[in-house]
């Protein structure tokens, strides 16, 4: 079978809002990225590869995520990893990353808070090498993952073990976050690929999704090199509860953009 009559049909059998996820399937299968799969439309298909592709096109039907169906995502120009035990890496968090390159000079010292694939650290790291990083997560599963993919990507960062901040001395330039920050009331709202399949502990926070910010801000004063800024992402309705709780704690905010969708997603303090 000719890849191009496998689109099809592949298609014709998926709802209109999972297109995409099926031709990221079949650019799997086929080697290239799906603006290539035109370009390739007449290669022949051996029965082993046509198999692997309705299987794939079954979990999918299931409401799991490509991305933890093909076992890889991308990131800021970079391909990792990922698996049920973290996040698949978000567009709009690209976001932060950028934000935060325009703030560091090359030899910052950065912690990022709430790791996971440790997609931020990694895009921090390979545009910023002579850079201290170090990130943490609660989640062992995933900081083993978030090693692996550091590791592929040739990127020195010092991972700990630990909720929120790691045991050491360390003072830092940059505390980055992307933390959870989903209600339990918005948590049921969530569709199915993200609610039943992404990690619960990775989305959920208690007081109304503000838990995290109450908690990093908090530990934070005493983390912050002189001049030392914190860099949040946070939710689309959030940016005015965060902005308080950060000012009842000491905190100036410096940055409050938008994603390019134009939602209200990230902030930027720095303790007065």
């Amino acid at each position: 079978m000719k890849a191009e009559l496998l689109l099809a049909e592949a298609l014709a059998a998926t709802p209109q809002p999972d297109a995409s996820s099926v031709r990221l399937l079949l650019a799997e299968l086929l080697d290239c990225s799906p603006v290539e799969i035109p370009l390739k439309g007449q290669v022949e298909l051996s029965a082993e590869s046509i198999t692997r592709f309705w299987d794939w096109h079954a979990r999918l039907q299931q409401a799991e995520p490509p991305q933890y169906i093909l076992q890889k995502a991308w990131f800021y120009g970079l391909e990792l990893t990922v698996n049920p035990s973290v996040l698949i890496p978000r567009p709009e968090t690209e976001g932060l990353v950028e934000l935060a390159l325009g703030l560091l000079k090359p030899d910052a010292g950065i912690l990022e808070i709430g790791t996971g694939s440790g997609a931020i650290a990694i895009a921090l790291a390979t545009h910023l090498p002579q850079a201290a990083l170090l990130a943490t997560d609660s989640s062992p599963a995933a900081l083993e993952l978030a090693r692996r993919n550091a590791l592929a990507h040739g990127c020195h960062i010092d991972f700990h073990l630990c909720d929120l901040f790691p045991d050491t001395r360390d003072s830092f330039d940059l505390i980055i976050s992307n933390p959870p920050y989903i209600s339990e009331e918005e948590f049921a709202s969530l569709e199915p690929r993200v609610r039943d399949y992404e990690p619960r502990q990775a989305l959920l926070a208690k007081q109304d999704g503000l838990e995290f910010y109450h908690r990093i801000l908090r530990g934070a004063k005493e983390r912050l090199a002189p001049g030392g800024r914190v860099l949040f992402e946070h939710g689309a309705t959030q940016r005015a509860a965060v902005r308080h709780l950060a000012q009842t704690l000491g905190y100036s905010c410096f940055l409050a953009q938008n994603d390019l969708a134009g939602r209200e997603r990230y902030l930027g303090f720095t303790h007065i």
